[in-house]
């Protein structure tokens, strides 16, 4: 029996789409310094485990949504699946710490699927009007999973190995692989056959010439940079400055998701009576005020746990009410190429995120009485710049042209 656009069950497939490759990261950044004491590795190479997964997922942007648009949904989310479960449950054998490099490369590739076709797939279903606050719920249901994520790759590291992760992950992505090969219909009724090289650049060119289409992605990638940004140095802060275990790391960033939630449930309150961009240069300044916070306190020589998740806690907070209007104003604008759309928002994402991940490893520096001011540091310029670029958006967008 196939899923209906528009059912429960089919919001209940996007959900999952866009979770899994969330959840991939984060289920594995309690277990990174087990990682590394397993396969006798630095902290800068664990780290480097994200940054690479992260780089799949974002170069994976570029294709999935170009030929979704092209030869539909279905088959191009087939194939990545296959790819991303192959790659996982390959990541769960990995014998050293340059093979599991490698490896997070392919599983990213594969991960990016998910997200890319999910998006698109929204839009298929759903009018321009409806967009934000069907995106809003959907990125709410998405962060539950990647939300609970990290508190169950403490207790997977903890009682069996860190290679468990894998193997939970790998079976997720065996049961999204059969829902969509037995229960999903293709969605896209505009293919195109627009998939050649000079097409594919014209058509993504305007796009992000396109002020309010680039004003969306910009502030989407920034906040990302520093959402990632902060797993890839929390965990260590926490672990191996204050001594927590993975299993208790992962309940205390629960706190995060919290956050998370808040924002996203604030955003489905206000966004039928405040426009999207006045909630999205709001949220801007609740990353450049949280920074500052964490700032101060480290330079006053407060490092606790709750110095560095209170910070993160509004960090959240302002992200969770990014996302959904960020990516309905992407995707939303381009219904005949919601694909490709959905790919360069996508791409801004986790290109972001994997820049955001590569400055805090390579300035933080983990014994220091300052602990917390790589993060800020390194992670304050990319708040400035979300602020800056939702000044590009306008209150009343003009609609797109694409030359044919």
């Amino acid at each position: 029996m196939s899923l209906a656009p528009r059912s429960f069950g089919y919001v209940a497939l996007l959900v999952a789409l866009g979770s899994f490759g969330p959840l991939t990261m984060s289920i594995y950044t309690p277990v990174m310094p087990s990682v590394g004491a397993s396969l006798g590795a630095g902290a800068d190479s664990v780290k480097l485990t994200l940054t690479t997964y992260m780089l799949g997922f974002a170069v994976g942007q570029l294709f999935y949504g170009p030929l979704s648009d092209r030869f539909g949904r279905r088959p191009v989310l087939l194939g990545g699946l296959l790819f991303f479960t192959a790659a996982t449950f390959a990541c769960s054998f990995a014998p050293s710490i340059g093979g599991l490099i490698g490896l997070r490369i392919l599983q990213g590739l594969g991960a990016a699927s998910g997200s890319v076709i999910g998006r698109a797939m929204t839009r298929d279903a759903y009018t321009f009007q409806e967009m934000p606050l069907v995106m809003s719920w959907i990125s709410l249901g998405q962060n539950i999973a990647p939300s609970l994520a990290p508190t169950l790759g403490g207790f997977l590291g903890e009682w069996a190995s860190w290679r468990a992760t894998f193997w939970f992950v790998g079976g997720f992505g065996t049961l999204l692989l059969a829902i969509t090969l037995f229960g999903l219909s293709e969605t896209n009724k505009h293919c195109s056959d627009r998939l050649h090289l000079g097409s594919l650049l014209r058509g993504s060119g305007e796009m992000l010439r396109e002020r309010q289409f680039l004003g969306n992605v910009l502030t989407l990638g920034f906040a990302f940079a520093i959402n990632f940004g902060m797993l890839a140095g929390v965990p260590f802060i926490l672990q191996d400055h204050l001594g927590f275990s993975p299993q208790e790391f992962g309940l205390i960033v629960l706190l995060s998701v919290g956050g998370f939630t808040a924002g996203t449930l604030v955003n489905n309150r206000l966004v039928g009576r405040v426009a999207p961009i006045v909630l999205m240069r709001a949220s801007g300044w609740f990353h450049v005020a949280a920074l500052a916070v964490m700032g101060a306190l480290s330079l006053s020589g407060i490092v606790t746990w709750w110095a560095i998740i209170g910070p993160h806690v509004v960090l959240s907070f302002g992200t969770g009410m990014i996302v959904a209007n960020a990516n309905a104003g992407a995707v939303g604008m381009y219904p005949k190429l919601a694909g490709t759309a959905s790919s360069l928002a996508g791409l801004a994402q986790m290109g972001m995120g994997a820049l955001g991940t590569v400055t805090v490893a390579i300035l933080t520096v983990v014994g220091s009485r300052y602990v917390a001011m790589p993060l800020v540091i390194g992670l304050m310029p990319f708040a400035v710049l979300t602020v800056l670029s939702a000044r590009l958006l306008r209150s009343r967008p003009r609609p797109p042209k694409l030359s044919s």
